[in-house]
Order: C-alpha cells, then sequence, then structure tokens
C-alpha cells in the first residue's frame, strides 16, 4: 500500500515516529514536511501568517502537499496535526482517489490556541478522524465523519532502555517536559524534600533569572490557562535541577532509562489522562510516577506495573519510599516495560490496529 504522510516530521518528533512505524509494516510511505515552510520564514512572517492564516507559507503547505499527491498517487493520505490545510485542498486531494485520514496527539477543540479557521472547515472534509482525547470525543462526533479512538503510544525503535556512564543522566527522579504552574509547584515540592531530580523541558529558564519579559509573560500566559496563581520569579531550587531544554531520540533515552524514577505529570490546561510520557517512561526501563487517573489505571496496574498519586503528600511519600527501595522499584519497572510490550503500546501495534479498523470500514 502506497501512503503519503503529512506532518511534522524533524529529529525527535512522534510524527516522524509513527510515518516510519507505517514503513516498518512494509508500505511504500512518501512524507511530506509541512513544518518546514513555517522554519523557512522569519519570526515576524511566521507571527503574522498564523494570525491572518493566509501567505506565502500556507499557500506553500497546500502546493507541497498537492504537488505530492498528484506525483506519489497514494492509497491513503494520512494527515496529522495540519492546521493550514484548505478545505479546498483536502476536496482536491478527493480526486486522487485515496483515503483520507486525520490524526493529531494533541487537543485541538479544548485550547483556542491550538484551533484554526481552516482546520475547523477541512477537518470535517477527511474520509476518516483519528483522534486520542476522550474528552474531545463529542466534538469529533458532532464532525458527522467516522472516529477511530487510538491512545498515545511509545516507538520501540527509540524508547527503549538505553543506560549511559555519563553522570548527567542519572538522578533519582526524572521529569521530560514543559513548564506549567502545577508542574512547577510539584517539582519544587520534590526538590525541597531532597531527592535529586533533573528537569528537562522548554519555558523553565525564567526560574534561573526572575526577570520578566513580554515574550514569556505572553507564552507563560498562554501555558497556565485558567491557573492565575502564578507569576515569573526566580527558584533556586529549580534552577539547579532544570538541565535544559528538550532532548531527542538517544539523549531522551538516555534521560528516561538514566532516572530510576520517571515523573509523569499531566497537564492541567487540558483534562489529559495520560501522554506520550506515560508509555515513554516504563518502556525506556524507568519507574513510571504519575497523576491517577482513570486511563492511567486502564493502562497499568497500580502498586504492580506503575505507581499513582492524588496529593503532593502522596507524590512525596511514594517517591521517598521507591527511592529507597531499589528491590521493589526495579520490579514495578520491569513489570511496567512488559505491559507497554504485551499491551501493544508501541506505534507499530496502535497504527496496526487503526489500518484494520480503516480497513474494515471500507468493506
Amino acid at each position: 500500500m502506497k501512503l503519503l504522510f503529512l506532518g511534522e516530521i524533524g529529529v525527535g518528533q512522534t510524527s516522524l515516529m509513527r510515518m516510519r512505524a507505517f514503513a516498518r509494516m512494509g508500505h511504500e510511505v512518501r512524507g511530506v514536511n509541512t513544518i518546514e515552510p513555517w522554519k523557512q520564514a522569519s519570526w515576524l512572517q511566521r507571527r503574522v501568517q498564523r494570525k491572518l492564516q493566509r501567505g506565502p507559507v500556507v499557500d506553500e503547505i497546500n502546493r507541497a502537499v498537492l504537488e505530492a499527491a498528484r506525483d506519489f498517487r497514494p492509497d491513503i493520505i494520512w494527515g496529522e496535526k495540519q492546521e493550514y490545510l484548505w478545505a479546498d485542498t483536502i476536496r482536491a486531494l478527493q480526486v486522487f482517489g485515496a483515503r483520507l485520514v486525520h490524526f493529531t496527539p494533541d487537543p485541538y477543540f479544548s485550547l483556542y490556541w491550538k484551533r484554526t479557521r481552516l482546520m475547523d472547515a477541512a477537518m470535517g472534509e477527511f474520509d476518516m478522524l483519528v483522534y486520542c482525547k476522550r474528552y474531545e470525543q463529542a466534538e469529533y462526533e458532532a464532525l458527522g465523519k467516522p472516529l477511530i479512538y487510538m491512545p498515545l503510544g511509545f516507538c520501540d525503535e527509540v524508547h527503549r532502555p538505553l543506560p549511559s556512564s555519563d553522570p548527567r543522566w542519572h538522578c533519582a527522579a526524572g521529569f521530560l517536559g514543559g513548564w506549567e504552574p502545577r508542574r512547577e509547584r510539584l517539582l519544587h515540592a520534590v526538590a525541597a524534600s531532597g531527592a535529586d531530580l533533573k528537569i528537562w523541558g522548554g519555558y523553565w529558564d525564567f526560574l534561573r533569572d526572575g526577570k520578566w519579559t513580554l515574550r514569556r509573560h505572553v507564552i507563560l500566559r498562554q501555558l497556565a490557562g485558567n491557573d492565575h496563581d502564578w507569576r515569573i520569579h526566580r527558584d533556586d531550587v529549580l534552577a539547579r535541577a532544570w538541565q535544559g531544554n528538550e532532548v531527542y531520540d538517544d539523549d531522551y533515552a538516555h534521560a528516561l532509562t538514566g532516572a530510576r524514577i520517571g515523573l509523569g505529570f499531566l497537564r492541567k490546561v487540558v483534562p489529559d489522562q495520560h501522554t506520550t510520557r506515560t508509555f515513554e517512561i516504563p518502556a525506556c526501563g524507568s519507574m513510571l510516577l504519575a497523576d491517577r487517573t482513570d486511563e492511567h489505571r486502564e493502562f497499568f496496574e497500580e502498586g504492580r506495573e506503575a505507581e499513582f498519586f492524588a496529593s503532593t503528600d502522596e507524590l512525596l511519600d511514594k517517591l521517598a519510599y521507591y527511592i529507597t527501595h531499589d528491590e521493589a522499584r526495579r520490579t514495578m519497572a520491569e513489570a511496567g516495560r512488559r505491559r507497554c510490550i504485551d499491551g501493544g503500546y508501541d506505534y507499530l501495534s496502535r497504527l496496526r490496529g487503526v489500518l484494520m479498523q480503516l480497513d474494515g470500514m471500507a468493506t
């Protein structure tokens, strides 16, 4: 089968991992990196065109997709987070006879800054919609298109135990992810408890100098959502724990493997019940300690394959216990990794299931 993949297929991106998974299944895959035209534009050009949702970058994305489909003649066109495709482009793609599928690993309807007028108009033109946020199911159903629910997952090529002798990756507790007020409060409590904590991720840099800038304020205000109990400030405790911005590929696996306990803090700007880290942490051989949610408890048996918490006190109590009980921690980490593999939480298994459902709907 020939599959045209549209998405952000750069280094470390989960879209690239899913595109590779399709190829590893034996399908003939061609990719269109629809984020690349944005990278070629200046900051001002990006900001203006994203605001207006029109301009040379948007034109180039739509042109590149149509040209690739015309040249490749795929059986399936799989689009990921295609906020800048025109509805006319989707209708034009239908002429090639391919089934059109859209998937986004992020919330779409729940965050105004994730939505675009273009995608609102275009989403209903796809033949099939794949979603991973159950709390957005009603919005997807309202579009009147066939739906497939696919939880997030992990890539077995990237997310695997990868020990390193470099001490910079070693810690008792590790967190990989961007800033959010609740995450900051939880991580401050972890660091203040004396736990050996390391953090990798974006937008934590203000904690080092505490300086207010307009850019910081705009970004952090957006990430904070309805949480108004925050301010730009300095935090020497967390500044020492923060190791830098995002890490990718083997460094990502080094960081997760090197953390004896991986912290899986969900964002509260949306009602997420699982994220990619839900699976990536145990897949890399670290023990998952995450928010207690119904979905987390569906994926892993609490107390045997992962541990969960519902309060800061419970988080700190469980962290202190497993830091000092290595055998219990190792046993749980091993059981969590086995559940990832046996449960088919990897992208290969997830996407095979989607294609089977897609084939069933076509018959």
